[in-house]
């Protein structure tokens, strides 16, 4: 069984977020798909047919328009500089920034892959299947400076660096491997430390408070040497005073104030080391591959976008190695990112998928799921059943043709965008949030991290997803300090979004579902329709899906409604004759409500069985689905109490800093 989050008892210890877990189901419980049915042909014994639906948006709705080729150029991979890339967003943001639309009459549509990505998420959940689409590339690296002597890290990262940092030079071989040519020592030191102050300006070095700073290196010379406490400091450095008596490199790293360009840089002291030696070590080749898969956005902007600082003759600091042994850990500084280094890798670095167990993984479990069998799969790995076709189509979405034009936008004016808050990337190193917790008074000092023991001590925390807010609109998600917009022009979107109340068309359609299947498909449509219409979930509590870009707002919340079910009668009508009449005979289709509900009793039966539950229980009483009804309530939450945690916080300052727990949705 996985370990199980346990919420912190006293609330001081509890985390908030625009997000949360389902929590992942036990390795026996997920669900084997049933046979799959041969590609060339109709099985009388299953269904096909398709499901008529009506999308109404709850909140603002935003989908990017696509990008052309020459778009994706200026655009997509952001080669050109930022003043370029400047110009271009402002000629062409408008049409860029658009709504997904159709350009035959400029109206807009949801596409179907979104529409499928939304309803797959609900399926894999209730179906209990593995988890998809969870990358295992990115590494997980970590830097614990100053960090409190109670946090789980401090001693990790001491272990690993503390007094153990020597420096050199980077050299590629022919065959591709990396060497590190030793630094000479200096006055027996490896590393001199120099107060920024002490550096003369005809070096060239940019201020670290400059928007134009960044990490530099130099040749220069330097001398008068003193130890200050722990660290052996030089007070004279100089191009090429030929009186210095130490020659080698200034090396700057960054300037502290990453993620906050308006504040002032604490950083006082670069790095010096010596010239280089003919004395080398080699750099492990795995380590060499992980760390090119943890590269930092700092790292790809200012050192090598694939390589980061692995540049033939680069500075580097790395840890010292015993006699014969390879590099494992370096860096761009002294005090480098250091791997998570669980004691299943064998020093490699982990991922996120390190801790999902074997049988959840959908990349390497080759078991087919319900969700697989349904939706089709593609897999990492080029095995013999690699690729499978899915069995549900999705249309897009079309606006109903009734809408008047002044309903559909939040801003009627077609030249006007919205500016939301920024958005960061997620941040799964966050493992306070992302990995299961089970210290009820989550101590600092015993919460799990990505150097916990995988499956045993702690788990990924689950399917995530977003909480519905109350009382969203274009004014709440619009970011609302324009100086901050000036200053920042960079890391600032736009968008033009739907209103709410705004209706859409599509159709599913489906080929040779079983009735489980086709239950569960249904199930999961039924549960976003208003409560009053809602067959299969009786209680009080309205359920919407979320859909688009923006959730973290409280954007893209949906309803689904007028729902019904066609079934084709392909073997009573259209090959029982060949003609209708005058006319060929077709296919024909027919309304099956009351089959519906059968279908679906069916799916929740065979759910209850393979997980072992009573038959006669409600789906909607087992916890995964308890968990997921709770992340789909709407209206949702106050927008106040599911905000990101801020590190400035006017009132609060950084509320990350104890490393709070996020709970259960139960406890939200």
């Amino acid at each position: 069984m996985n370990p199980k989050h346990i919420t912190p008892i006293s609330k001081d210890r509890r985390a908030f977020a625009p997000y949360n877990f389902v929590e992942l189901p036990d390795e026996n419980k997920v669900v084997i798909a049933q046979e799959l049915p041969k590609k060339n042909c109709y099985d009388i014994q299953r269904h096909t047919g398709y499901i008529q639906c009506t999308l109404v948006t709850e909140s603002p709705l935003y989908i990017r328009c696509g990008l052309v080729p020459d778009d994706f150029k200026k655009f997509g991979d952001r080669t050109c500089n930022h003043e370029e890339l400047n110009e271009l967003i402002l000629e062409e943001q408008k049409r860029w920034t658009d709504f997904f639309y159709n350009p035959a009459n400029n109206l807009p549509v949801i596409p179907g892959s979104s529409l499928r990505g939304m309803i797959r998420t609900i399926i894999e959940i209730i179906t209990y299947s593995k988890i998809h689409q969870v990358s295992g590339y990115e590494k997980l690296f970590f830097r614990a400076v100053a960090t409190p002597s109670n946090d789980p890290l401090t001693d990790e990262y001491k272990r690993k660096l503390d007094d153990k940092v020597n420096a050199g030079y980077l050299q590629q071989q022919s065959d591709g491997k990396w060497r590190i040519y030793l630094a000479q020592t200096v006055e027996e030191q490896p590393i001199i430390w120099v107060k920024k102050s002490a550096i003369p300006s005809e070096i060239g070095l940019i201020d670290t408070n400059s928007p134009n700073y960044q990490p530099q290196h130099f040749k220069v010379r330097f001398d008068e040497i003193n130890k200050e406490k722990t660290r052996y400091i030089a007070n004279q450095v100089s191009i090429n005073n030929t009186h210095h008596k130490y020659s080698g490199h200034l090396v700057t790293s960054g300037n502290m104030i990453e993620g906050n360009p308006e504040g002032k840089s604490s950083r006082q002291y670069h790095f010096l080391i010596g010239e280089r030696t003919d004395d080398y070590v080699e750099i492990d080749p795995g380590a060499v591959e992980d760390y090119r898969a943890a590269l930092t956005d700092f790292q790809k902007k200012y050192f090598d976008e694939e390589n980061g600082i692995l540049q033939n003759h680069y500075p580097v600091f790395f840890r010292k190695t015993k006699l014969g042994e390879k590099v494992t850990l370096f860096g761009h500084s002294p005090n480098f990112r250091v791997p998570y280094t669980p004691p299943t890798k064998n020093g490699r670095a982990a991922s996120v998928t390190d801790f999902i167990p074997p049988k959840l993984k959908g990349s390497e479990n080759p078991e087919i799921d319900m969700t697989e069998a349904i939706f089709g799969w593609v897999k990492d790995k080029k095995l013999e059943n690699q690729a499978h076709a899915g069995r549900v189509f999705i249309t897009d979405a079309i606006l109903d043709s009734s809408t008047p034009n002044e309903q559909i936008w939040c801003q009627n004016n077609p030249d006007e965008r919205i500016t939301p808050s920024i958005l960061a990337t997620p941040k799964p190193t966050t493992f306070q949030h992302y990995l299961v917790q089970t210290d009820p008074d989550a101590k600092r000092e015993n919460l799990k991290h990505y150097g916990s023991y995988p499956i045993k001590d702690t788990v990924i925390r689950g399917n995530k997803l977003y909480w519905h807010q109350k009382d969203v609109s274009s004014s709440s998600i619009r970011e609302s300090n324009e100086e901050e917009i000036k200053n920042k022009p960079k890391q600032y979107t736009k968008n033009r979004p739907i209103n709410s109340k705004v209706s859409f068309h599509f159709k599913i359609y489906f080929d040779n579902l079983t009735d489980e299947e086709l239950g569960a498909l249904l199930w999961v449509l039924d549960l976003a329709k208003e409560k009053e219409s809602r067959i299969y979930v009786k209680d009080d509590q309205e359920y919407r899906f979320s859909l688009g870009m923006g959730k973290p707002f409280g954007m893209g919340a949906v309803k689904l409604t007028n729902q019904q079910l066609w079934l084709s009668q392909r073997q009573d009508k259209r090959y029982q004759k060949l003609f209708n009449g005058n006319k060929w005979q077709t296919g024909n289709y027919s309304d099956t409500e009351i089959e519906a509900q059968v279908f679906v009793e069916s799916f929740k039966n065979y759910l209850l069985d393979k997980i072992g539950r009573n038959p006669d229980e409600n789906l909607e009483d087992v916890q995964r689905i308890k968990m997921l009804l709770a992340m789909l309530s709407f209206p949702g939450k106050p927008k106040g109490s599911v905000r990101y945690m801020q590190i400035e916080h006017p009132r609060n300052n950084n509320e990350y800093d104890q490393r709070p727990v996020l709970p259960n949705p139960f406890d939200v």
